[in-house]
């Protein structure tokens, strides 16, 4: 039997503290995904993720600091966009009565 230490952990346990912790992507701890792991769909998914995120650029300080700062506040994200619309807002217009 064993116990569990200060962590909360066991330290005779084989299994890992949880699946995060463990590295293990390819099944086993500290495996990796090589080029050829991959499905022929999941080569073709990861190609199209890759070409598009080319077009990416990451935000400046700046960006970052105010985004930050929104997301502490639960504001909206600074930068571009209009008035905040769930889709939900009536518009009222004229019958057309012809």
């Amino acid at each position: 039997m064993s116990m569990a230490g200060r962590n909360g952990t066991d330290p005779d346990s084989t299994v890992p503290d949880s699946g995060m912790a463990s590295g293990s992507d390819a099944g086993q701890p500290g495996g990796h995904l090589g080029p050829g792991d991959l499905a022929p769909d999941e080569e073709r998914l990861l190609a199209a993720l890759e070409r598009d995120a080319q077009g990416l650029r990451e935000p400046s300080i700046e960006e970052s600091i105010l985004q930050v700062r929104a997301a502490e506040d639960e504001a909206p994200l600074p930068g571009g966009g209009g008035e905040p619309d769930d889709g939900l807002t009536p518009r009222f217009t004229e019958p057309d009565l012809d």
